[in-house]
Order: structure tokens, then sequence, then C-alpha cells
């Protein structure tokens, strides 16, 4: 009797421990399994959000590149960016290119990465600034104000290239102080020590604006004059020429 209640409560110890084992390897499965989808929708998550701020990036792009498109004719470009004595068909034209890049960012720029985002507002403050009439402010600071405004845009432009990857973004700056007095445009030539980047070596007529896929799966390079056609494979072998 007693050897058979041993061999009873043996059995009985050793479906327990072997119950226990296996729950617990059951336990370790599960947790495997929900750990391993857990790291795999963070990564669809972060492939959506790289995807969705760089497709925002690209029409970004594109926006600025259609606010900087202006007839090259014109003798006093500065007219075509901030409120200076011009015919009303220029104030017009300046007024609706700035409408159309304003409307770009209010529906793209929240999806930008928060550091580029606030580039990006300063720009729309600048472009703001610049679409006010300011009757006391002399030419040659309105002037200023349009080298400021096209230099920013480019430091702009290569923040948001470089949200797509391949390139490195650049350090942050402020926007140019529109109060300062000096007649220097912001990125050009900037003394040891000035918080701006230097811009000094930016063309703007012989440079690329960049590179914007569409939803439709269409690919366009756009330049400083709109679109760029017959794009050689090496982008930099664009001249001013061939734009």
């Amino acid at each position: 009797m007693t050897e058979l209640l041993a061999a009873l409560l043996g059995a009985l110890v050793g479906g327990v421990l072997s119950a226990w084992v296996g729950s617990r390897q059951t336990a370790k499965v599960l947790k495997h399994e929900t750990d391993l989808a857990a790291k795999e929708r963070q990564e669809a998550q972060r492939v959506e959000e790289d995807r969705r701020r760089s497709f925002a990036a690209d029409r970004l792009i594109a926006a600025l590149a259609d606010f900087t498109t202006v007839k090259q004719d014109d003798e006093d470009r500065s007219a075509s960016f901030v409120r200076v004595r011009a015919t009303a068909d220029v104030h017009h034209e300046r007024n609706r290119r700035a409408s159309v890049l304003l409307q770009a960012g209010s529906s793209e720029a929240h999806a930008l990465p928060a550091e580029v985002r606030e580039r990006w507002d300063g720009l729309i403050w600048l472009v703001r600034y610049n679409q006010s009439k300011q009757p006391d402010r002399p030419d040659e600071l309105r002037r200023r104000d349009a080298s400021d405004l096209l230099n920013y845009i480019e430091y702009v432009r290569r923040s948001l290239c470089a949200v797509g990857g391949g390139h490195r973004t650049p350090s942050a700056f402020p926007p140019p102080d529109v109060r300062r007095e000096e007649s220097r445009p912001w990125g050009f030539k900037p003394e040891v020590g000035n918080n701006e980047p230097d811009l000094t070596g930016w063309v703007h007529g012989d440079r690329l604006v960049g590179e914007v896929s569409f939803t439709s799966g269409e690919r366009r390079w756009y330049g400083p004059n709109g679109l760029v056609a017959d794009l050689p494979r090496d982008p930099s072998a664009v001249t001013k020429d061939s734009q």
C-alpha cells in the first residue's frame, strides 16, 4: 500500500512538473512571438513614418521650386519675392505664388521631423513678412530681404533633402533677423561667430532644387527655373544652359 501511494505521489508530482515545464515553454514561445510581432509593428510604423516624411519633404521641395520660378527678364527680381514698388501684375503674381506655397505648407509640413518643421515655419514667417506692405521700410532693406528669403529657402531645401536620406542634415540656424541694420544678405560671407550658414558658394542659376517622387510613381527633377528636362544620369552635370 505504501509503495502504491508512493507511486501515485510520484506520478502526480511528475505530472505537475511536466505541466509546469510545458507551460513555461509555452509562455516563452508566446512571449517570443509577442515580442517579435511588436518589433515587426514598430518597424512597419517606422517605415511608414519615414515614407510619409519623405513624401511630405518631396512635395515641399516641389512647392519651393514653383515659388522660386519667376520670369528671368525682370529687371528687379526682388519684386517677385518682397513687396517693393512694382506694377500690379507683379504684386498679383507674387501673392499667387506665396498663397500656393502657404497652402502646400499647411497640407504637408505637419509630417516633417520637428527640427525641419521648425525651419519650415521660420520660412513661412519670412514669406508672410515679405508680403506685408511696410511703406516705411527702405528699398535697400527690401532688396536685402529678398536675398535673405532666397538664401533661407536654399537652407530649408537642403534640410528637406536630408529628410529622405542620402544627405546630411544642415546644422540648426535661426532665420534671418529682419531687424538687423547691415546690408549683407543672410548666409553670404558670414563673419566668424555669426550664427548662420555660409551659402556664399551657392549660385541660384546653377543648382538643382531636387528630385520629387509623386504617388503616381512619376519622378521629376526641379531646378531654379522649374522642371528640368532631359536630365542626364549624373544630376551634377546639369548646367544653366541645359535648364
